[in-house]
């Protein structure tokens, strides 16, 4: 199909995404990165270790006030992850 409107770099990104569908490895590279923005800063800087296996999370900790307060919140911190990437990626997130 041809277009004769322009359309956004944005856009055409987007359609390209979803028309050839990111590979599940690629897809939760992404949720890696995007843990220190959907974290936060303090949080960030605390976290010594991130990786994700099989829809599962994986984040280690220095302090165990952040550890405590992002078990409590993982839930809010799935749905923003899941949210960013338009996808389910993450499926939990287990706290170290």
């Amino acid at each position: 199909m041809r277009r004769t409107e322009p359309m956004s770099v944005g856009k055409l990104l987007e359609e390209f995404f979803r028309t050839r569908a990111l590979g599940p490895a690629s897809m939760e590279g992404r949720a890696v990165e995007l843990w220190a923005e959907v974290a936060g800063e303090y949080v960030a800087r605390c976290t010594e270790d991130v990786y994700i296996r099989n829809g599962v999370l994986y984040v280690g900790f220095s302090s165990s006030a952040v550890r405590a307060e992002v078990f409590m919140r993982r839930k809010i911190l799935i749905a923003r992850i899941n949210g960013l990437l338009r996808a389910k990626v993450v499926r939990n997130i287990v706290v170290r």
